[in-house]
């Protein structure tokens, strides 16, 4: 096994971990409120995450503007993102959700733009054209003249949002991840999302627990253990030995592997117009990324 083996089985094990959670996610919200799952989630994926630091000595205190600033970060990219998307899969595909949510590199360039005056080249603009129109497509189901007949998927227009919502959260977080060790910061980030999500789970989501099942604990112990704590330093651990141009190829994956859980676990039909839509919006996000690394 070479040296850059190891972290490349981490990394791809991160995005299978990412792929599957909308899966997870969707299993989970049947059966109890987003609340309940949130608060589960986040709770159990900064115990998994704080244990790891611990282990390896990374676990240290922060200080108070530096705290101040995750906490913002947990409330904005954990916990209010999470709620809007847990929400949008009560009734949404998860494939489809996947394949939206695969967009969120070119809204973040978008961002960039406008609120960092980070310039945008004519390569950029096709590509976010491009990936744009794919996410029309997956929304109409290939029938562009939904646009005119307002006839819109709420659950789907919520995931959506949450692809609007992490976008604004890489963006912002740009500036702590530059001077906090990136594992250390999304424990915090982690933690205080799930302090956030602590208080509408005690008007309601405490009476919740009980309805969940077999699958919706399997699905929520996934999604804290693997999805939340895991897959972070997995990929925080690949980022340090192997190129960020490499790593981030990795992420295309991620779709891909939610369409064919979704497909396998739920029944979800691989819709012709998911398959173009999808293509469209990941050959659009590579357009997006090649040039910024250019």
């Amino acid at each position: 096994m070479t040296s850059s083996t190891h972290p490349r089985l981490k990394v791809l094990l991160a995005v299978l971990f990412w792929g599957g959670s909308y899966t997870a996610t969707k299993i989970a919200v049947s059966r109890v409120s987003p609340v309940a799952v949130l608060w589960l989630r986040f709770g159990i994926g900064a115990a998994v995450l704080g244990l790891v630091l611990f282990l390896k000595k990374r676990l240290q205190l922060l200080p108070l503007h530096q705290m101040t600033e995750l906490c913002f970060l947990g409330f904005f990219g954990v916990f209010l993102h999470n709620y809007i998307q847990a929400w949008g899969l009560r009734t949404a595909a998860a494939g489809i959700s996947a394949l939206i949510i695969a967009c969120t590199p070119v809204i973040i360039a978008l961002l960039s733009a406008f609120l960092l005056k980070e310039k945008l080249v004519q390569r950029q603009s096709l590509g976010i054209i491009m990936a744009a129109f794919g996410v029309l497509f997956i929304l109409s189901k290939g029938n562009l003249a939904f646009l005119k007949e307002g006839n819109y998927s709420f659950g789907e227009l919520l995931v959506v949002c949450s692809a609007f919502t992490w976008a604004l959260f890489s963006v912002f977080s740009r500036k702590a991840l530059k001077t906090i060790p990136p594992a250390l910061a999304m424990f915090y980030v982690i933690l205080s999302g799930w302090f956030f999500s602590s208080i509408p789970f005690l008007f309601q989501g405490v009476r919740e627990i009980s309805k969940l099942d077999m699958a919706g604990w399997g699905s929520t112990l996934f999604l804290g253990v693997f999805c939340s704590a895991l897959a972070y330093v997995f990929w925080y651990d690949a980022l340090k030995l192997l190129p960020a141009s490499e790593v981030g190829v990795f992420l295309y994956i991620s779709p891909i592997v939610a369409v064919a859980v979704a497909w396998i676990f739920l029944g979800e039909p691989l819709l012709l117009s998911s398959i173009i839509g999808g293509g469209l919006v990941l050959t659009g996000v590579s357009i997006v990324n090649y040039r910024k690394k250019s």
